[in-house]
């Protein structure tokens, strides 16, 4: 299904690789050290790219729940209820465009979480054809009688505050060994030898899964941190090998595994 799919400017393999970073990016870890993943999942779409998928919608929601679990189970995550998908026609997001919202439902039946999302969508799309044409008798408002005017004293406009000034964002950068410039985004930025990584690597000294950048606040107060999980050659900060989360300085110098990379933020 993931690859039968040609006639829609978003190709169903493209969702496939946003639902699984959307669940590496929603991830919490409880003080009991277990991984816990979303389990429910809305795939923002715009009108014209959903329309395209047609009839193989119900079977592209059922190949993406398959696929969210099998990789959850891969990863030894655990879920708080079960796994639920659905598409959400989305009029922000641009033709050839998809967003993944992900959350984490107790309980979570599939059913329950496509069909509340379904309810967004215009009632015109979903009535029947038997109530779109039925002709409805409106009856005349009692005429409203009006009071007679009554002079009031003049009331001075309320002054419009200023607008706010634009709150100036820091951008970070990693420059990689050969020169080559990675932007670190907003959130969490994975690292490693996943080609489902942000930053695939390819080094055999990397893990799967090596490392993380995650941000702090906004605008001029944001923060970036680093975090090794768990890989084998460990990731150095400044020459020390790291343990736990790091906060990133402008100029610090990162290796992963035997990949260097300089932090920069402007």
């Amino acid at each position: 299904m993931f690859r039968s799919v040609s006639k829609t400017g978003i190709r169903p393999i493209e969702i496939g690789r946003k639902l699984i970073r959307a669940i590496d990016a929603g991830r919490t870890t409880g003080a009991d050290g277990r991984t816990t993943a979303p389990n429910v999942f809305s795939v923002h779409l715009n009108e014209s790219d959903r329309s395209k998928f047609g009839d193989l919608e119900k079977p592209l929601i059922s190949e993406l729940v398959d696929a969210a679990k099998q990789y959850i189970a891969d990863e030894g995550f655990s879920l708080v209820g079960d796994v639920a998908v659905s598409l959400v026609t989305d009029a922000a997001v641009k033709q050839g465009k998809c967003e993944i919202r992900a959350t984490s439902v107790a309980g979570g039946p599939a059913e329950s979480a496509s069909s509340s999302l379904r309810e967004a969508e215009p009632a015109s799309k979903v009535a029947p054809p038997a109530a779109q044409n039925q002709q409805i008798s409106v009856p005349t408002p009692p005429a409203v009688v009006t009071p007679p005017t009554v002079a009031t004293p003049s009331i001075p406009p309320v002054p419009t505050p200023a607008p706010a000034a634009p709150v100036a964002e820091r951008k970070a950068t990693l420059v990689m060994g050969d020169g080559t410039k990675v932007a670190v985004k907003i959130g969490v930025m994975s690292i490693g030898r996943s080609a489902e990584s942000s930053l695939p690597l390819n080094d055999t000294n990397a893990s799967r899964k090596h490392a993380e950048i995650r941000s702090r606040g906004d605008g001029a107060k944001t923060e970036w941190y680093v975090i090794d999980l768990g890989s084998t050659n460990g990731t150095m900060l400044n020459g020390v090998k790291i343990s736990g989360e790091q906060k990133l300085r402008h100029g610090d110098a990162l290796m992963f595994g035997s990949t260097p990379a300089r932090f920069e933020v402007a």
